[in-house]
């Protein structure tokens, strides 16, 4: 890279995102050069923060011309440390951060559209207020965005049921490596008017391009649930348990031989005046929809459930 060049792209940069959006003091960019963990530690030219994805693609397109790599971050939430740039201070930091509008929810159709900045944390709390829910969930819901979950393919706490993040996302907008848009956003069920970029995009980790929105598919929020601990003995019980799909009664001696579960004062811990309740709730209930955590207990606190 000619430094001349570069320097002078740098000042482009300034210039087209201005004070909000462009930041080079080491303080500003000190939290955002170390992972999660604190285990990489990098270095950056420039902090860039764009509002809009025409910002975006302007600065793929400049950074191109000069040879200046980027290194797209999210929530920086990651533990592998692949939205920290090299030490070596040659790159750029591009963080969709400011990209934070959810454009959309239709409860109709199931499709949420939210820009690569909006944090999961804050996806949930617009679904839930219109009735739906965005089925992906982790612990770091409260800073990670959808574009990182996007370009990761994030899995979450509801990964055997939801899949993962590829399953959610029906479609992507994204800057390509040449500065182009792709808009992919439109949720057909059947698109075959070309390659499926969004498949490619997807885990790709801003490799083949910098995902700026997605459309995700968003599910009926959960009216009530019951929750039982179950403990098995062995692998192999707990997966007849995950597959069971009849009733849980007191006389089911397929489902006794199948799990051992503690009783229902112990499940509810700290409030024992709910227990009533969840024995009430439970009997007779799906097992999918009534046993959310599962765990080895020892077998001398055997019960089962409908007691």
């Amino acid at each position: 890279m000619n430094s001349e060049t570069v320097t002078a792209s740098l000042l482009r940069l300034k210039a087209l995102l201005g004070p909000k959006g462009y930041h080079d003091d080491p303080d500003d960019l000190a939290p955002w050069l170390v992972d999660w963990r604190g285990v990489f530690h990098g270095a950056a030219r420039a902090l860039l923060s764009p509002a809009n994805v025409s910002e975006v693609a302007a600065i793929v397109s400049i950074a191109r011309e000069a040879g200046l790599p980027i290194v797209p971050q999210g929530g920086n939430t990651g533990m592998v440390g692949g939205a920290t740039p090299s030490p070596s201070g040659d790159s750029v930091l591009l963080s969709l951060r400011r990209m934070n509008a959810i454009r959309s929810i239709d409860e109709t159709s199931g499709i949420a559209v939210a820009e690569a900045g909006v944090i999961l944390g804050n996806l949930h709390d617009a679904a839930l207020a219109k009735g739906m829910r965005f089925p992906l969930s982790l612990g770091a819901k409260g800073s990670a965005t959808i574009g990182g979950l996007v370009s990761t393919n994030a899995g979450g706490t509801q990964v055997l049921r939801f899949g993962t993040m590829r399953k959610l996302v029906l479609g992507v907008e994204a800057v390509l490596p040449d500065g182009s848009i792709y808009d992919g956003l439109a949720a057909l069920k059947k698109d075959n008017r070309g390659y499926d970029l969004t498949q490619l995009l997807i885990g790709a980790e801003g490799t083949l391009g910098v995902v700026t929105a997605a459309s995700l598919r968003i599910v009926p929020a959960i009216g009530d649930r019951a929750v039982g601990w179950v403990g098995v003995e062995s692998p192999q019980a707990a997966l007849r348990l995950l597959r069971w799909r009849g009733p849980v009664r007191r006389s089911d001696r397929k489902f006794r031989k199948s799990c051992r579960a503690i009783p229902w004062t112990s499940c509810c811990g700290t409030f024992p005046e709910r227990a009533h309740r969840f024995k009430r709730a439970a009997h007779g209930m799906c097992l999918s929809s009534m046993f959310r955590l599962v765990g080895a207990v020892p077998r001398s606190r055997s019960f089962w459930a409908g007691r």
